[in-house]
């Protein structure tokens, strides 16, 4: 049978057909876009990721307690829908950190890590899965802090350190019972650069907690640095002051030298050693060209070979003029 195609009905039967074909195509298509595009749908994508070097929380009294074998940082992998787990990588509101350890008590243990603040879409595992650590109960203790240095590998020949100058004296020093039992030596090691030093030493040092064998220990320090200064000073001598003259005195006078009313009569000389012991007196020349009249004159002290500084550095001396009178002739006669 042959079908009229040019009966108004079956043209309009027919537009129909095409009509719920056609939307039909365009709904499918639609909803395979949202599929695919909407993150929060169950047929969403998913995508895991790898964070390392988280640092780990312990929960724990720690002014009872204190805890060791924990690592510093832990990785976890996450694995759930690619755009919570983008917001999460974003916003980084998460923790990793142990149980309550308060609930454990001394000694051994075993524990798994956990991560808090997640969404309930996202699986996780850390790693390490399991940690091994020990918990005692905790000492607090002040010491006094020692000071180290060879000043013999250091310092000039004729110098020598005095006592160090600390910024702080006592250090508190924390931690597990039986490590604290083997504190043997509380420090700081003065180890300045090359040797010939004639100054003062000024440094900043990490404070060192030390068994008998000098191994250190695992306790936390408060201050964990000090400033410490050591002063160095020469090898001092005090010597009797000798004035000698000096220069072209004026031959129609004579000289007297005098240390001046109200000057020591001794000097103190820093240097080396060496030097300072072959010295009985210290010598100050003193020097009358062109005086003619008596006067005070201030005289510097001048350093000989191996004397760093003495003390006074000048010194006022009197010098004393009196006129030479001519020797009479004998004329007479016989």
């Amino acid at each position: 049978m042959k079908m009229n195609v040019e009966n108004p009905w079956i043209s309009k039967l027919i537009a129909l057909f095409f009509a719920i074909v056609l939307f039909s195509f365009v709904a499918y298509e639609n909803e395979s876009r949202n599929l695919s595009t909407n993150p929060t749908d169950g047929a969403s994508i998913t995508s895991s990721e790898v964070i390392t070097n988280l640092p780990i929380d312990i929960n724990i009294d720690r002014d009872t307690y204190f805890v060791s074998g924990i690592p510093e940082t832990a990785t976890i992998r996450l694995e759930g829908p690619q755009a919570i787990l983008t917001q999460t990588l974003a916003t980084q509101n998460f923790t990793v950190e142990t149980p309550d350890l308060d609930e454990l008590g001394p000694g051994s243990h075993t524990i798994e890590l956990e991560v808090e603040g997640l969404s309930n879409q996202l699986e996780y595992s850390v790693m390490p899965a399991e940690v091994m650590l020990e918990i005692e109960e905790k000492r607090v203790e002040e010491y006094e802090v020692r000071v180290e240095f060879n000043e013999s590998a250091h310092l000039e020949d004729g110098y020598r350190a005095e006592d160090p100058i600390l910024s702080t004296e006592t250090v508190t020093i924390s931690g597990a019972l039986s490590t604290m039992e083997e504190i043997s030596d509380v420090m700081v090691v003065v180890m300045p650069e090359g040797g010939s030093i004639t100054e003062d030493i000024e440094t900043t040092l990490n404070v060192l907690a030390l068994d008998e064998t000098g191994d250190p220990l695992n306790v936390n320090i408060s201050p964990q640095q000090i400033d410490v200064t050591i002063p160095v000073r020469g090898t001092q001598r005090t010597l009797p002051i000798v004035l000698e003259e000096s220069g072209v005195p004026n031959e129609d006078y004579e000289y007297a030298l005098e240390i001046a009313q109200g000057e020591p009569e001794n000097v103190t000389i820093t240097g080396e050693s060496d030097t300072i012991e072959e010295l009985n007196n210290f010598v100050i020349e003193v020097d009358v060209s062109g005086v003619t009249e008596s006067t005070i004159r201030t005289i510097p002290l001048n350093l000989p070979e191996g004397i760093t500084e003495t003390e006074p550095e000048e010194l006022d001396v009197l010098i004393r003029v009196n006129k030479v009178e001519p020797a009479e002739t004998d004329n007479g006669t016989e």
